[in-house]
């Protein structure tokens, strides 16, 4: 649309709910000029024995608005008296046509609504009407009252003359005042597709008796199909019927698309104009738009109601969402909701990311999943469902169009907040993530500040600690864009975060805390230039002081350990050179910077020569409380298993009895050592680990092993 009503606020009708314009300042279809051919065509037209004019249309369509603005410029001439009658006040037939005439009386006469040119007449014809109501029966319904009165008032005046008068007489004087009348009388029924069977079937049957008189024009509004079929029973004609009562009609022309396209994304604009969204996917918004949402659009009701719940949708999901797919879930809400219930029962089928080998798919759960999809795709009109998979849901492409991704897209998926991937989409669901997941604007500062090692290192601090792995996670679906002068600075920082990652592992699948660090620190290694990566090992070398994080970047810069044959990023001599400066550093470090080291035997042992049969400590500070007892917390492990079938799972902590006799090089010196902990370190200064480690411990000492290690 290029008429400036286009240009929408929150304020607009178009935000009103459900509600149908009243004026023509919110006409977004420009229908003020059929209502103004209308009311022409109602001035003009013979009414010498009365005329029905019909406003149809399907639901939806805009018969009221229309209705509205066609009464609005009827009101506006002096030779017309609109009268709106309100069927939804009766009930039985004999009710309609008391009232009706009762509501005719009680407009006419009113001098609010009375035009001054038909003052006289229209008063004298609302008399008749009463006299006329009231002749019909002795007890007159109040309607809104809710109470049926005696009408002793009503035999003084009407009911004593219709007395004197046959109600055939009535009728003819009341045909002789209106054909007399300089003007004509518009009554306006509106809603009566929405009355029951009887009650549409009840008020034509009114409209009938009463349509002939002079100069009363009734214009209906109603949904054709609606009413022919209400019609059509005890053996009529419904069409037929309706043919012999209504004269002329008009059926409401549908939006055209262009239309529709432009106020709903004019509506979109003004509802989230003040919004925190998602990232809009600029390369994909058109695809979503045109091609799952736009066809689910047929009128601008179906635009005002999804319009009227889509802004409380995006600020309960934040920028977590990106913009086109909760536009798209939020369509199926709302117009298709069957839909979008089979889609929250549906998330495995929509998100996972199959095997690219064929052999190693799981064929039972491919074919669950295809069974969820068809069943998805039967419930969305034909085309959309198949855009909603290949803009929405890509991953389910493998059951409809044989393409399959991998993890590298599930990564991008989840870095773009896409539905595709099962987080995001579990949360638009639910509204909540899982714990331990990162905010989307954490991870959005993270990338934003990774260039600068302050500044990435300043964010990291403030991201909480139960978050941090999840944030690492979704970092990598970045490295990328790291600068190669930044890699080395961006390593250092990673390498920072051991202490605040958890030491143990929390399922039988877990990888580990460090694992989300290492992944990272290794991608971003695997980008350096290969001519540069000496110069940048060596710089995260200099600036990294725990020996721990020390090992596993040579872990990943180098052989995994000596002697190995796997290709090494930096040189042999180099790496060399490394190995020898942390045997050195372990070996004589002090007990304070020991006793806060992380997966302190594992540094020992893969760093410094170990010998069980020596007699001597492999590190100075070996049997120093706090070092003894930081070995024998990072010695703890826990295995875990469970049956075949079941979902219990049983866990057991185990100690590398071995490898701790080696780091002091003998059974009893370890346990001297351990003996001088409990006597230095009473329990209530043990920490909960270290406690459990103790209790392991003991049971070794008395030869206890477990079955498998």
């Amino acid at each position: 649309m290029t008429d400036s009503r286009a240009a929408l606020d929150v304020n607009s009708a178009l935000f009103a709910g459900d509600d149908p314009i009243l004026d023509v300042q919110n006409d977004l279809l420009n229908r003020d000029r059929l209502a103004k051919v209308i009311a022409d065509e109602v001035q003009r037209m013979n009414a010498d024995r009365g005329a029905v004019v019909a406003i149809t249309g399907r639901w939806g369509t805009g018969k009221t608005s229309l209705l509205n603005l066609t009464a609005n410029l009827l009101r506006e001439e002096e030779v017309i008296q609109v009268v709106d009658f309100n069927p939804w006040f009766f009930s039985g037939t004999d009710h309609l046509i008391r009232f009706f005439f009762d509501e005719m009386a009680r407009q006419l006469s009113s001098e609010r609504s009375r035009k001054k040119r038909l003052q006289d007449s229209a008063a004298s014809i609302a008399e008749k009407f009463n006299r006329y109501s009231a002749s019909l029966s002795p007890l007159k319904f109040i309607p809104g009252a809710g109470q049926i009165l005696d009408a002793a008032q009503k035999a003084a005046e009407g009911v004593t003359q219709a007395l004197e008068s046959s109600i055939h007489e009535q009728r003819l004087e009341i045909s002789e005042a209106l054909g007399n009348l300089n003007g004509r009388i518009v009554v306006l029924i509106d809603d009566i597709d929405r009355l029951t069977r009887q009650e549409i079937r009840d008020l034509f049957r009114l409209v009938r008796l009463n349509g002939s008189f002079p100069n009363v024009v009734y214009i209906l509004c109603f949904d054709r199909g609606v009413v022919e079929s209400a019609l059509g029973e005890e053996g009529l004609d419904g069409a037929a019927y309706l043919e012999k009562i209504v004269k002329t009609s008009i059926e409401v022309p549908p939006a055209a698309d262009y239309a529709l396209a432009s106020i709903l994304q004019n509506g979109m604009h003004s509802a989230l104009a003040d919004v925190e969204t998602g990232p809009l996917s600029e390369d994909r918004f058109p695809d979503v738009f045109w091609q799952v949402v736009r066809p689910l659009f047929s009128t601008v009701r179906d635009i005002k109601r999804f319009l009227s719940s889509l802004t409380l949708a995006a600020r309960a999901v934040g920028d977590e969402v990106a913009l086109p797919d909760l536009i798209a879930l939020e369509t199926i809400r709302v117009l298709r909701p069957t839909a979008h219930d089979l889609i929250a029962q549906s998330v495995d089928a929509l998100t996972t990311v199959h095997s690219w080998q064929a052999q190693n798919r799981n064929q039972r759960l491919l074919a669950t999943h295809a069974t969820e999809i068809s069943s998805l795709l039967e419930a969305l009109p034909e085309g959309v469902g198949g855009a909603l998979i290949r803009y929405v849901f890509p991953a389910a492409q493998a059951h409809t169009d044989n393409m399959w991704f991998g993890h590298e897209s599930a990564q991008a998926w989840r870095r773009d907040r896409r539905v595709a991937h099962a987080a995001v989409l579990r949360y638009y669901l639910h509204q909540e993530f899982p714990e331990g997941t990162a905010l989307a604007g954490q991870v959005d500062a993270l990338v934003n500040a990774i260039q600068d090692q302050e500044e990435f290192r300043r964010v990291l601090s403030v991201v909480p600690a139960e978050q941090l792995e999840d944030a690492l996670d979704r970092l990598l679906a970045y490295v990328d864009s790291v600068d190669q002068e930044q890699i080395s600075s961006a390593i250092i920082v990673l390498l920072e975060l051991f202490p605040r990652i958890r030491e143990e592992q929390v399922g039988m699948y877990d990888f580990g805390g460090d694992y989300t660090v290492l992944r990272l620190v290794n991608q971003l290694l695997r980008r350096v230039e290969a001519g540069n990566l000496d110069l940048v090992a060596r710089s995260v070398w200099n600036a990294t002081a725990s020996p721990y994080a020390r090992l596993r970047f040579l872990t990943l810069a180098g052989r995994q350990k000596e002697g190995a044959t796997e290709e090494s990023l930096i040189t042999a001599d180099l790496e060399a050179e490394f190995r020898e400066e942390l045997k050195l550093h372990v070996k004589t470090a002090s007990s304070e910077v020991l006793s806060q080291e992380r997966e302190l035997l594992r540094t020992i042992v893969q760093t410094v020569d170990c010998d069980g049969q020596s007699g001597e400590f492999a590190i100075r500070e070996a049997a120093t409380p706090s070092v003894t007892a930081r070995i024998l917390e990072t010695a703890l492990s826990t295995a875990r298993s469970n049956s075949l079938g079941s979902v219990v799972v049983r866990s057991e902590d185990r100690l590398p009895w071995e490898a701790m006799v080696s780091v002091f090089g003998g059974e009893e010196q370890l346990i001297t050592a351990v003996e001088g902990l409990k006597g230095h370190m009473g329990e209530a200064d043990r920490s909960e680990r270290l406690q459990r480690a103790l209790l392991v411990f003991d049971q070794y000492v008395t030869g206890w092993r477990p079955r498998e290690f």
